[in-house]
């Protein structure tokens, strides 16, 4: 355990130096604004001043402690009571990015949530934190490429399911890409690396325990099409598939076994449309063809037998600035 405690905080270390590094690198000026992206679910590669409000609704979680990814291990350092399920939980938060550089931009999410577990008690409250740094490494009027550091910090309360209890750290890759002037494709993928994390109780009377908190691969790949395009309002369609691959850690259930999650693969198909309101007419002249506000309204759904829920519903208000 101590080896790889070595090499997560190699991990960290690696990351930071290489988002650093690529922050330094020259880029061309842009075209591509926070309002060119269509996503609602992938981690947008677009760099700008916005504040965002999203609100998620999620049912049947199953195996939610899996890999301390969501969740702390229940029995440990979560929930005290071994669980069977999650029939739902909501979450609403806040996300505020702040473009202080020309091809770099900080950005902090405060989450709350409010859980229903089959075996444990409702509750709610904060949920951990989170926070990071974006890096545009290629820009053109049409495409765009970009690093992302992004770190979890544990600020809820463990106890009762509002946090995973220990520091994560994400570097992730994000594009953007317009093949046409209607149609945006935009993925990720991002690689989620746990500081600490908790350790199985010991099997039989071995006294062997085994680290409980494992890492995970999230990829992602969705596009939008601009449907409607008026004077004040654009309509654009929106699908995604976004997926998980658990490379290590293990996930408890209902029978107090704690199960190896190792290749646990889960992939979600997502569907909605984002609505964009352009800006007002100011002074007789006509509204400007960017839209800073948008409305986001999506559904997602489990295409594989693990799943982290088996459907969410998601509203999403957002305004650059």
């Amino acid at each position: 355990m101590r080896n790889r405690g070595c090499r997560r905080v190699g991990h960290l270390l690696f990351a930071i130096a290489l988002v650093w590094s690529l922050a330094a690198l020259p880029t061309t000026q842009a075209q591509i604004v926070v309002g060119d992206s269509g996503v609602g679910y992938i981690d947008s590669a677009v760099l700008g001043n916005q504040i965002r409000f999203r609100f998620d609704a999620a049912y049947s979680s199953r195996f939610a402690d899996r890999a301390e990814f969501v969740y702390a291990q229940y029995g440990v350092a979560g929930a005290p009571e071994l669980e069977r399920g999650i029939d739902n939980h909501q979450e609403l938060a806040t996300y505020l990015e702040w473009h202080r550089w020309e091809n770099v931009s900080l950005f902090a999410e405060l989450p709350i949530r409010w859980i229903d577990p089959v075996v444990n008690a409702n509750t709610g409250g904060l949920y951990d934190i989170q926070a990071g740094v974006k890096a545009s490494l290629l820009e053109s009027e049409t495409s765009l490429f970009t690093a992302q550091l992004r770190g979890y910090f544990p600020t809820g309360d463990a106890s009762k399911s509002l946090s995973t209890d220990h520091v994560s750290l994400e570097p992730g890759l994000l594009s953007l890409f317009r093949p046409s002037c209607n149609v945006t494709v935009e993925s990720e993928l991002r690689y989620w690396i746990p500081i600490g994390g908790s350790t199985a109780p010991p099997v039989g009377g071995t006294g062997e325990r085994r680290e409980f908190t494992g890492e995970v691969l999230r990829y992602g790949l969705g596009a939008s099409y601009k449907a409607l395009e008026g004077s004040r309002l654009d309509v654009s369609p929106v699908a995604e598939v976004v997926g998980w691959h658990v490379f290590s850690g293990l996930r408890s259930d209902s029978t107090g076994q704690r199960n190896s999650a190792v290749n646990d693969a889960i992939v979600n198909f997502k569907v909605g449309a984002r609505f964009s309101i352009k800006s007002n007419p100011c002074c007789g002249r006509s509204p400007t063809s960017q839209s800073p506000t948008s409305l986001y309204v999506g559904y997602g759904t489990v295409l594989t037998d693990s799943n982290w829920y088996s459907d969410i519903v998601r509203f999403e208000l957002r305004r650059s600035f």
